[in-house]
């Protein structure tokens, strides 16, 4: 069993997550050069590989802790570079469809209703800019308190700004009055199963659970859960079954290719341990 006391992070999934992104980087390049990416898809996915992988690198190489002594438990930063979910279109297509946000006009000085800043917010996320994606968020947020979207959203900047905490609390603002809302369930799922406590862990399992069982359209809690059902509960089995619904709902060529040579590899050893 796991020690949740350990500093040290296990370099076994840390190299594995180092070759992983090399390798989806490599892929990358293929899939602009035969068209299957458009412009924008391609920058995104690469700005987000390449922060990823130098983060994993960095805990490698021992030049920055997997997580902070402050904090009493650990977050499992390093499960996170795998996640090629959300990037090229999930959140992006969940969190701009929908009607009109509280406050947003009917017509008029459009570029600056709170769906159309949140989509300026949503493209510095993409462009790794924190910082300013942050800062159109909470403006959006003042003029349009009720907004799901804007809550997801920053749940997702303070996740990716360490704070998991934070995130926590909006995405639950969020399903206080929507109970049933995916995006917020699936994120909310993710950022908990990364923390390294077992009862933490397992009501995260329960938030992407709850997701599945709405059978939603978007591959993104798939995705997580299939990662969970492999790196954690070493479950390849239900890893296969997760992977392969998220397949069924048509991700972008590039994750696709991903997901089936990770499935490749479950069933190889899946035999092997059968054999």
């Amino acid at each position: 069993m796991r020690d949740s006391n350990r500093s040290v992070p296990n370099r076994v999934p840390l190299t594995e997550e180092q070759n992983f992104l090399l390798r989806s980087l490599d892929d990358l390049e293929t899939e602009h050069s035969k068209g299957d990416l458009s412009d924008d898809e391609y920058v995104t996915l690469r700005n987000d590989y390449t922060h990823r992988l130098a983060a994993v690198t960095r805990v490698i190489a021992g030049s920055e802790p997997a997580s902070s002594p402050e904090k009493p438990k650990r977050y499992l930063w390093w499960m996170s570079a795998i996640v090629l979910i959300g990037i090229a279109a999930g959140y992006a297509v969940a969190q701009s469809s929908g009607l009109r946000a509280p406050g947003e006009p009917l017509s008029g000085e459009i570029d600056r209703s709170p769906r159309n800043r949140l989509a300026d917010a949503r493209n510095l996320f993409f462009a790794d800019d924190m910082e300013g994606a942050r800062g159109i968020v909470e403006e959006v947020l003042r003029d349009a308190p009720g907004m799901s979207e804007a809550l997801v959203l920053s749940a997702q900047i303070h996740e990716r700004m360490t704070n998991p905490l934070a995130a926590i609390r909006q995405l639950d603002e969020v399903l206080e009055s929507d109970p049933t809302n995916i995006d917020a369930l699936t994120l909310r799922g993710w950022i908990l199963v990364r923390i390294d406590d077992p009862g933490v862990r397992e009501e995260g399992v329960e938030s992407l659970d709850q997701a599945i069982s709405m059978q939603p359209d978007g591959y993104d809690p798939y995705i997580f859960r299939g990662f969970v059902a492999r790196e954690l509960e070493r479950d390849l089995d239900l890893a296969i079954r997760m992977y392969e619904m998220a397949l069924d709902r048509d991700p972008p060529n590039a994750m696709q290719t991903q997901l089936n040579r990770i499935i490749e590899e479950m069933r190889s050893e899946l035999n092997r341990t059968s054999g």
